[in-house]
């Protein structure tokens, strides 16, 4: 039998009666979770494994055609498999929540997976990610592109990441661009999943100089986690290690300080693993939501979490609210005047099932 993970992929009865009538009263009696749902238009062209961001447009003509006060876009990704083929695009898109409407931006100066985007002083920073063609999938780069809509419309390259990365999180914060954690090559061999090592490694992009330095490394080193910025602080949660699988780690960066401490992690999901690997998270009203993610084994089992946790960073607590509708891992969750956008992803674990669903969160 073939197992199911990333690796090879892509790259009781007696207990009826009074049980079964307890467990239908709780659920006639039981109060809906908090939040709700809107199925929004499809991406252009199913993908999954993608970090899009949002922009506020700050005049008319960015990017060629006046879109709204604020969009959503996307860069790269794996796209849906021809035959037994994955493919990886070049395409970034653009979507306009106002008119439910999908758009077309720059392409990429080369197609990339698990790019990682920023938005930043009025710019879109592309990082890191993998390349994939006949050589290797997971091919990890160091490249640091810019797309300025204001003075030009091509992403232009800014000097290059200290190492290779992918898979960890990046933001604004502080005045810099901050890339925490993910991946990096464990030895001279970048092809393929094993040959990467979960990272600590913390860098600071300053885009006035062009210049990369060092900041408090992760405390614990993993990657496929999610991140959210709550004033001057930022959450990384969730994620995986290479060799242990996921973990339901909260971990609390602050910038003024730049120190680390710990946070109560994520709840226990209703199935699967504890802890999330390749989810997504947003803020919205100054609470963090964190949606998805997978779980694999390699007898075979896996899948993806359907629950949504709210984070509290007042107090430190978390509580569950509506389930997503169409439950997938390796999306985007991005942010907008209405709600939380969900991006792409895929259904299944590893590259079952990619999607090109767009749905809206909101509460």
């Amino acid at each position: 039998m073939v197992s199911l993970n990333r690796r090879n992929v892509v790259g009781g009865a007696a207990a009826l009666g009074v049980c079964v009538a307890d467990e239908a009263q709780a659920f006639w009696f039981s109060k809906p979770l908090p939040g709700s749902w809107t199925t929004r238009r499809d991406l252009p062209f199913r993908v999954q494994e993608v970090y899009p961001t949002y922009f506020r447009r700050g005049g008319a003509g960015t990017f060629g055609e006046p879109l709204g006060p604020a969009i959503l876009v996307n860069a790269g990704g794996i796209v849906g498999p021809e035959t037994s083929v994955y493919r990886v695009t070049d395409r970034t898109t653009l979507y306009d929540p106002a008119t439910d409407l999908w758009g077309e931006g720059p392409l990429l100066p080369e197609a990339r997976h698990h790019l990682a985007l920023c938005n930043h002083q009025g710019s879109l920073f592309g990082l890191g990610g993998f390349l994939s063609d006949g050589a290797g999938m997971w091919q990890m780069r160091a490249n640091l592109w810019r797309l300025d809509p204001a003075n030009g419309s091509i992403w232009q390259p800014r000097t290059s990441l200290p190492i290779p990365n992918a898979e960890g999180v990046t933001f604004s914060l502080g005045g810099v661009v901050h890339l925490i954690g993910g991946r990096t090559p464990s030895g001279s061999s970048n092809k393929n999943w094993e040959d990467h090592i979960d990272t600590d490694l913390h860098w600071a992009y300053d885009a006035a100089a062009d210049r990369w330095h060092s900041l408090a490394p992760l405390p614990s080193p993993r990657n496929s986690m999610a991140c959210a910025v709550v004033g001057e602080t930022a959450y990384v949660i969730g994620g995986r290690t290479v060799r242990g699988g996921n973990t339901p780690a909260n971990e609390v960066y602050v910038a003024w300080t730049d120190r680390w401490q710990k946070a109560a992690p994520m709840p226990k999901p209703k199935r699967g693993p504890h802890g999330q690997g390749g989810l997504a998270a947003a803020v919205w009203r100054k609470k963090i939501y964190v949606f998805g993610g997978e779980w694999w084994i390699d007898e075979g089992d896996g899948g993806v979490y359907d629950q949504v946790f709210e984070y509290d960073p007042r107090q430190d607590k978390w509580r569950e609210v509506a389930a997503m509708p169409r439950p997938r891992h390796g999306l985007g969750a991005v942010a907008l005047d209405d709600g939380i956008y969900l991006v792409g992803g895929a259904s299944g674990p590893s590259g079952e099932g990619i999607t090109a669903f767009l749905d809206r969160f909101s509460i």
